[in-house]
Formats: C-alpha cells, sequence, structure tokens
C-alpha cells in the first residue's frame, strides 16, 4: 500500500515537472504558476464583468450571483477545451523539437567511421536488406528491390550542404563501375544543384527523421520526457525557482484593480457591490504577497 502511494506520488510529481516545461517553454520562461495566476486574473476579470452587467440589468444581487456561476462555468470549459487542444498540439511540436536536437547531438558525437555505422545500421532496417562496404568513394553497395545502389555518406555541420563538387569522385567511382542507382546521405541538406542536376536517392536530416521515424528508432514519447526529468533533476536548485509561481506584477495588478474598484464606487449606482469586489481583489494580492514573503524567507534560510 505504501509503495503504490510512493509510485502515486512520483507520477504526480513527474507530471508536474513536465507540465512545468511545458508551460514554460510556450509562455517564453513563464512557470505554469505565473500562467495559472494569469488564468485567475482573466477569470476575476470576466466575472466582475458578468456580474456588474447582469446586476445593472436585473437589480437583484442573488440572481446576479447565481448566473454569473454559470457563466464563468461555461467560459472556464471552453477555455480549458480551447487551450487543451491548443496546448497539446504545442507539446507535439515541443517533442519534435527535443528529439531532432536529441539526433543532431547524437550524430554530432560521431567520428566519421561512426557516422558510416550509424548510416549503414539505417539503411539497412529501413530497406530491409544488407549493405556492404566498398571503398574510399563509394562507402556501401547493397540490393535494393532487386537493384544494386552504391551508397556515400557526408558528415558535416548542419549549416554545410553537399554540392556537386563532393560528389566528383563518387560520381565518376560510380560509372566505371557501372552502378546505375546510388544514394546519397547527409545529416546536413544538399545544394539546389544536386538535387536539379543528380537523379540519386537523397538523404538529408529530413529523411533521416523519417525513417527513423518508420524503423522506431526515433525517440518516443517517453524517452523524451525522460530527457526533460533527467535535464530537470540535473539543475541544482532548480525545482525552486520553477514552483516560485507569484511574480510581482501579479500583486500589482490585484491591487491595483481593487482600488481603481473602490475610487470607481463612489460614482456609480451601485457602492456597496463595487467595494466588495475591490477588498477582494486587495485581499487577493496581500495574500500572494505573503506567499512570497514566506517563500523567500524559507528559501534564504535553507541557502
Amino acid at each position: 500500500m505504501l509503495l503504490n502511494f510512493k509510485d502515486y506520488f512520483r507520477r504526480i510529481r513527474r507530471q508536474i515537472i513536465l507540465n512545468s516545461y511545458y508551460t514554460n517553454r510556450m509562455k517564453d520562461g513563464k512557470s505554469i504558476h505565473a500562467s495559472l495566476m494569469d488564468w485567475i486574473f482573466v477569470i476575476l476579470a470576466v466575472a466582475l464583468f458578468f456580474a456588474i452587467t447582469i446586476y445593472n440589468s436585473t437589480k437583484k444581487i442573488i440572481l446576479s450571483l447565481v448566473l454569473t456561476s454559470i457563466l464563468i462555468g461555461f467560459f472556464i470549459i471552453t477555455l480549458i477545451l480551447w487551450k487543451g487542444r491548443t496546448r497539446y498540439r504545442k507539446i507535439k511540436d515541443i517533442n519534435e523539437d527535443i528529439a531532432n536536437k536529441q539526433i543532431i547531438n547524437e550524430i554530432a558525437k560521431y567520428g566519421n567511421r561512426d557516422f558510416l555505422i550509424y548510416i549503414k545500421d539505417l539503411l539497412e532496417k529501413y530497406y530491409n536488406t544488407n549493405f556492404f562496404e566498398y571503398n574510399s568513394h563509394i562507402n556501401f553497395i547493397g540490393q535494393v528491390n532487386g537493384e544494386i545502389y552504391g551508397v556515400k555518406c557526408f558528415k558535416s555541420s548542419l549549416e554545410n550542404k553537399v554540392s556537386l563538387k563532393d560528389l566528383e569522385h563518387y560520381i565518376e567511382e560510380m560509372k566505371n563501375k557501372k552502378i546505375e542507382e546510388g544514394i546519397l546521405v547527409t545529416n546536413s541538406s544538399f545544394t539546389d544543384e544536386v538535387k536539379d542536376e543528380t537523379d540519386y536517392l537523397l538523404v538529408d536530416f529530413v529523411e533521416i527523421k523519417k525513417m527513423l521515424k518508420e524503423t522506431k528508432e526515433f525517440p518516443k514519447k517517453e524517452e523524451i520526457e525522460q530527457l526533460i526529468i533527467d535535464k530537470y533533476r540535473n539543475r541544482k536548485g532548480n525545482i525552486k525557482e520553477r514552483l516560485s509561481f507569484y511574480r510581482k506584477d501579479k500583486i500589482y495588478k490585484f491591487i491595483l484593480l481593487g482600488i481603481v474598484l473602490y475610487l470607481v464606487s463612489s460614482f456609480v449606482s451601485y457602492p456597496i457591490y463595487y467595494k466588495i469586489m475591490s477588498f477582494v481583489s486587495i485581499a487577493f494580492g496581500i495574500i500572494i504577497g505573503i506567499y512570497n514573503l514566506v517563500h523567500y524567507i524559507e528559501r534564504n534560510y535553507i541557502e
């Protein structure tokens, strides 16, 4: 029972870390808690607008509160559904970006020999065939769909593109050996000249990714999430920074809103209602301020 509870707690903690990371990426550095505060502020502002509008029409406080609660409920549900779909798409894009960087970093660690072995294994899995080492100009040869293919690999930085000049010896050797079909592979990309003037199969970084996905070698969602967790844990003290969710601007916003509502209350037909909402807003800002102060004292005491 205790072990199950610990596993459940670990899963919750893991999900909190992941949500925090994704929110941080989506919101340009803003934490999940800061984003939550934005939500609360928006919902509070919308609720205030509904409440004032309905009360001005009905002149009944209870009815105004009930209708406002219903409208806010629909608003929150709609917001959650819309944000959920948008968040899901953005998380997929973030995971894709992490996987791309993981593959780039992995390939960057390879020397030329290791890169050749990496590509050879990938091609064999993708085409379900065997490739054999040949010579310095044609790295591998193998049979694909009954045709003999000559393979040439180019490892370089992502900024460098493979040009026709790079292919001179390969093309000459292919002609000498009378091999008509070829596969050119690079971890970067090819120039437009190569794309226009060669009939060989061109496998650049984008195509390498497609092959990895089809051969189930592309980083999976679980692996990407583990990378995020590991990166998070390797940053000492980072958890406290990510969980400090209340920024000063949120305190100022709630207190300023409360002051404005209180000042406006003297010029409207229903001053009590405005004063109540102003006290609620100011109280919320004070609570956030107290939390920040306690968190600051605790953090500095621990450090």
